[in-house]
């Protein structure tokens, strides 16, 4: 528009006027787009001299809090244990695949006593809490069914005698 009272009138181009205008008007559109968005998240309620409300943000703990983690695990075992079904011991970080014998080992113990070790992958702190919680539960399932001695052995990788 300021190009129209400048140059000369041979020099102007037609159809400057409508690009000036339609530039002006985008722009104060955006304007009341940002302030808009101000007032609406609380970073400035309008007046200066009182105090601006500040945007907050919350974290949810629970998502990675292993006392959380802990408490899911204990819940589902015994929601498990509740079902009857054979007992779940797991186990984090697996150094290697079982062997033929720890194999064997393993379908005895499901065999007689109802009894899975499960392997859970890679250890993180969610997982161990988690994998803690539900052990602590099966684990004292374990020792009300078959006795201290017998979860003993079980925990030390001994193949257990049969329960009395």
């Amino acid at each position: 528009m300021v190009s129209e009272w400048v140059e000369p009138q041979w020099y102007r181009r037609r159809g400057v006027r409508k690009v000036h205008v339609v530039a002006v008007l985008a722009a104060l559109l955006a304007v009341a787009v940002v302030l808009g968005m101000f007032n609406q998240f609380g970073a400035s309620d309008g007046s200066v001299l009182k105090t601006e409300r500040q945007l907050i943000a919350s974290v949810d703990l629970r998502i990675a809090n292993p006392a959380e983690s802990f408490a899911k695990g204990e819940a589902e075992a015994r929601k498990d244990v509740e079902s009857d079904g054979p007992l779940k011991l797991f186990r984090l970080d697996a150094a290697k695949p079982p062997s033929k014998a720890d194999t064997a080992k393993a379908e005895r113990l499901k065999r007689r006593h109802g009894i899975v070790w499960v392997d859970r992958g890679k250890s993180t702190p969610q997982s161990s809490a988690y994998a803690a919680g539900y052990n602590h539960v099966v684990q004292a399932e374990i020792e009300r069914r078959h006795g201290p001695e017998f979860l003993d052995r079980l925990l030390r990788g001994e193949e257990p005698a049969d329960a009395p």
